[in-house]
């Protein structure tokens, strides 16, 4: 690694929390020869760069931290391919996190890296900027012999890359299944919400799909797990990909707001599976049927910012976005919806690249579609637990639960309401009346 800061950047340089032990040989340049620079711990301090432009240079041992840290947030390895975010392996000032950072990146033959950073403006190298305070919890990256697709959906693109791994799949099924995915987010947010997305795709010995995530800050990357003996109707069948597609739309939340990241993309996922033809409605009604008497708070439940349980981050989360739907559907006679509301964030600049308090992203929604819906709710949602009457909701859109089957009762009173959620917008403007 080579770096140069320009000048006020400080003199402390930091790398994640246990990576500064494979930090090998740092030096900086100082009257045009090389000095070795002391590590404490995961800083050096350099005083040279305190007030004047400095150049340092270091080597990562990535390999051996894979080994020894084996933690998909800092570094784990896969047959040969070396994954971890930036973070783990990018010195970065502790200081002025406003500032921006260019990377530059070269690999020998055979070795491709792979990042979810967006990258800079302009031809020639492989380059990516962000600010300093992504840098922090910058998106999953990697250097490796990764099998790399590029797949164009409507307003974005899918990166995917498939790490060395057993597999029965065919690349040809799983850039499909990407491109599926991303289809069915663009055709709910009207566009991809970010111009562009890392899918990491991780060969295991697990059947069928496994564990996703994902991180933003300065760009987007997914990392999934996929199955060795996993079929293509097992990709056709999963929702994963595309929850963890709904993710990039959506800025970072507090910590305490988790629950909304999870909850929008828990409740959209099927809806944008219904609208791209690939799930029936009526499987969407029997997940939300089954689902949301999980986010139902319990006696002694605190609102859903201090609450901590999974019901109540994923399905508790659904459930707001759930009546944030409806609601605004009521209000303005269903001709905007909670669509209209998440995509007016995104349009606003709300994505998974950046870091937003709550109230900028429920106010950007409410502006998006005339109504204080989503504040209103958050007030009585938020800090305090609210009893919601399901049964009367299911009554009065016409959602019929008949053991396993949900049937649907068109002479209900919001029954338009029902049908509009997962009928696939006209373009340019929210699903309502149809």
């Amino acid at each position: 690694m080579e770096a140069t800061l320009r000048a006020g950047l400080g003199s402390e340089l930091a790398v994640d929390t246990g990576m500064g032990p494979f930090v090998r040989d740092p030096e900086v340049e100082e009257r045009g020869s090389w000095r070795a620079i002391e590590r404490r711990d995961d800083r050096l301090d350099v005083p040279s760069c305190r007030s004047q432009a400095c150049r340092i240079r270091y080597r990562f041992a990535l390999a051996e931290a894979a080994r020894q840290v084996h933690d998909r947030n800092r570094a784990l390895e896969q047959q040969g391919a070396f994954l971890a975010p930036p973070s783990s392996w990018l010195l970065r000032p502790l200081q002025d996190g406003e500032a921006r950072f260019r990377l530059e990146v070269t690999t020998p033959p055979g070795t491709t890296f792979a990042t979810g950073l967006f990258p800079a403006p302009g031809d020639g190298a492989p380059a990516y900027e962000a600010t300093l305070d992504d840098l922090e919890e910058a998106p999953y990256s990697g250097f490796g012999p990764f099998e790399t697709s590029h797949i164009s959906v409507p307003g974005g693109v899918v990166d995917v890359a498939i790490a060395p791994g057993e597999r029965d799949l065919p690349t040809s099924a799983l850039t499909a299944w990407a491109e599926r995915a991303g289809r069915a987010v663009a055709g709910y947010y009207g566009r991809y919400p970010v111009p562009r997305v890392l899918v990491l795709v991780l060969p295991t010995g697990r059947r069928a799909i496994g564990f996703g995530t994902t991180l933003g800050n300065g760009g987007a990357a997914i990392m999934i797990w996929v199955g060795r003996s996993a079929t293509e109707a097992d990709l056709q069948r999963d929702w994963v990909l595309t929850h963890e597609m709904i993710h990039t739309a959506f800025p970072n939340m507090p910590r305490t707001q988790r629950w909304l990241e999870e909850g929008i993309a828990t409740y959209v996922e099927p809806i944008a599976r219904a609208r791209a033809g690939t799930l029936s409605v009526e499987e969407v009604w029997r997940s939300l049927v089954d689902g949301l008497p999980k986010g139902m708070p319990r006696p002694g439940d605190p609102g859903l910012d201090e609450a901590r349980t999974w019901g109540s981050t994923y399905w508790g989360g659904a459930l707001f976005c759930f009546l944030a739907d409806l609601q605004i559907r009521e209000k303005t006679g269903n001709r905007r919806s909670l669509d209209d509301a998440l995509r007016g964030i995104n349009a606003a600049g709300g994505s998974i690249a950046v870091h937003w308090p709550l109230r900028r992203a429920l106010d950007e929604g409410d502006r998006a579609t005339g109504t204080h819906a989503l504040r209103d709710l958050y007030g009585k949602m938020g800090e305090a637990p609210m009893k919601v009457d399901l049964d009367d909701l299911w009554r009065r859109l016409g959602v019929v639960a008949d053991g396993r089957d949900v049937r649907f009762d068109d002479r209900a009173p919001l029954a338009a309401v029902r049908r509009s959620i997962t009928a696939r917008p006209a373009p340019g403007h929210a699903d309502g009346g149809r």
